[in-house]
């Protein structure tokens, strides 16, 4: 006969348990008790072990019969969790302890709070039956899926393959110094694939979640000397023979012009197309083509302005004697304005814009450079390439050998920032002025007409009107285009410079909005930002 006896209260669930000394039976342990706790049936409650030590010790020396509450009859318990966005649901099983499941309410609280998409039923009953989980996802939405924008891929790599060779009589390839690309009428330009829209979402409340809608974007219609083919309008041709200047929407075929020299001779060129020059530049002289330029020879203190790429073989070399305070170039010396790319072997005292790369072969000496892209100096002997003197500005990368001199000469040199967004940003901000001025007059306009209807007559009211609502989508537009541009003001992430051989004292590193002050010598290593400060990599 057992010296111990278990009661739980149908009311409140208490169990309690009564130790007799007068049974002929030791004072239980904690073994014989918890297999005594078995034997009648109550394993499976909640103990408090606090209670239960206390009890089996007071058995111990205990004359006289003992009662004490050791644990309780526990329900099962859950809580489920709807995240905000309303695109999953996670549910945490407590199970019972000699008490009451929960299965059945789990469901219910999935009615209650209105889900009924995307249930995981699978992992919801292996739960219910386990009894217990934490923290698991039991319902999840579909979020929309992104459509595709139409995509323009240029077909010029045949053609580009054909017009590349080397140039034996040079130490570099034609190629490395910007070949012009020629195409005939009926040539391949470009391919446009339709844009694919997205698919819509739903959440876990059966609510439909709309896709963002993807605009199909055609090729530009203002494209000279190419055109949609008759039979594909996803097929760009060409159809006058040229020199190809791809764009993003599009390929415009420029015409090309040759010339021995542009000096005296030729006076000042303005063209609407491509020009080879087989010769040089000379001092003084501008030369403004929308398409690419070649230079065999050499250019001197001239001005060029290219829509397209502009390749000099040979050097750029500038006034060496136009500095004002400051080292800052005059209007007067070299200067290349290029929306694509400008590649030369070497640059003196030259002020360059590229609206993609640069690329010098040899050095830069006392020169203004700026780059959308990046700029390369050394492409054929990176260690020993400099740039010495000047600035250097480019959103992604810069790229030399040895950066700055042993003179410790003001060398400076930017990444991470695009050059050319502050100024498209103030043309934004210009535009915008102008409109807010004339949306207040018409404004006024309206207000007059509304305090004098009799003076609104021939429905100039109604153009008032118009105009309002016009100016108000084109001032919301130019906002729109602001905050674009303003996101990529700042973009530092992958912005560095790349040093070949040696980083000298005397250069100014500025990285985004981060600037470094080089006090001595470093060898050969990558300058880039890490946790918000300029880093040296080696």
């Amino acid at each position: 006969m057992s010296s111990l006896t278990f009661t739980c209260n149908d009311t409140n669930g208490e169990l309690e348990v009564r130790f007799d000394p007068a049974v002929a039976a030791p004072a239980p342990d904690v073994a014989t008790f918890n297999q005594a706790l078995v034997d009648s049936g109550f394993g499976n409650l909640h103990i408090y072990q606090h209670a239960l030590t206390g009890f089996i010790n007071a058995c111990g020396t205990a004359s006289t019969e003992l009662t004490a509450v050791i644990g309780k009859r526990r329900d099962g318990e859950f809580s489920l969790k709807v995240a905000a966005d309303l695109m999953s649901a996670r549910l945490t099983l407590i199970p019972p302890q000699g008490g009451r499941a929960v299965a059945g309410a789990v469901r219910a609280a999935l009615q209650e709070q209105g889900i009924v998409h995307g249930i995981l039923h699978n992992q919801l009953d292996a739960a219910l039956a386990a009894g217990a989980c934490e923290d698991l996802i039991i319902a999840a939405g579909n979020w929309p899926l992104d459509g595709t924008e139409a995509r323009f891929e240029a077909l010029l790599a045949d053609k580009d393959q054909e017009l590349s060779h080397v140039d034996e009589m040079a130490n570099i390839q034609y190629r490395d110094l910007g070949h012009l690309l020629l195409v005939e009428p009926g040539d391949r330009l470009m391919r446009r694939t339709p844009a694919i829209q997205g698919c819509d979402g739903i959440d876990i409340r059966g609510q439909t979640l709309l896709a963002k809608p993807v605009p199909d974007r055609p090729f530009d219609k203002n494209l000279q000397g190419a055109a949609p083919a008759p039979d594909d309008p996803d097929l760009l041709l060409a159809t006058i023979a040229g020199q190809p200047v791809p764009m993003a929407d599009g390929v415009i075929v420029n015409s090309v012009i040759e010339v021995p020299n542009v000096d005296l001779s030729t006076g000042h060129v303005v063209f609407a197309g491509t020009i080879r020059i087989s010769g040089d530049v000379k001092a003084g002289m501008r030369l403004d083509v929308t398409g690419d330029v070649f230079v065999s020879g050499t250019v001197e203190a001239a001005q060029i302005t290219a829509g397209g790429n502009v390749a000099v073989k040979g050097g750029i070399i500038g006034h060496a004697d136009t500095h004002f305070a400051g080292n800052v170039l005059t209007p007067s010396t070299a200067r290349i304005i290029s929306k694509g790319s400008v590649q030369a072997l070497f640059m003196e005292n030259v002020h360059v814009e590229a609206g993609d790369s640069i690329l010098i072969h040899g050095s830069a000496r006392q020169c203004e450079l700026v780059a959308r892209n990046e700029i390369i100096v050394g492409k054929k002997n990176p260690k020993s390439s400099q740039i010495v003197g000047g600035s250097a500005l480019a959103t992604h990368r810069v790229k030399v050998g040895l950066l700055g001199s042993p003179n410790g000469i003001k060398t400076r040199v930017q990444v991470g920032f695009d050059p050319y967004l502050d100024q498209v940003l103030h043309g934004l901000e210009q535009q915008q002025q102008r409109k807010l001025g004339d949306f207040e007059q018409v404004l006024k306009l309206i207000t007059y007409f509304n305090k004098n209807p009799h003076k609104n007559v021939g429905g100039i009211g109604a153009k008032a009107e118009a105009t309002r609502l016009r100016l108000l989508e084109e001032i919301d537009s130019l906002g729109a285009e602001q905050a674009q541009l303003s996101e990529k003001m700042g973009s530092i992430d992958k912005a560095r410079i790349e040093i070949g051989t040696a980083l000298y004292d005397g250069v100014e590193v500025r990285i985004g909005n981060q600037v470094w002050q080089v006090l001595d010598e470093i060898g050969a290593g990558t300058v880039l930002v890490r946790d918000g400060k300029i880093t040296v990599r080696a």
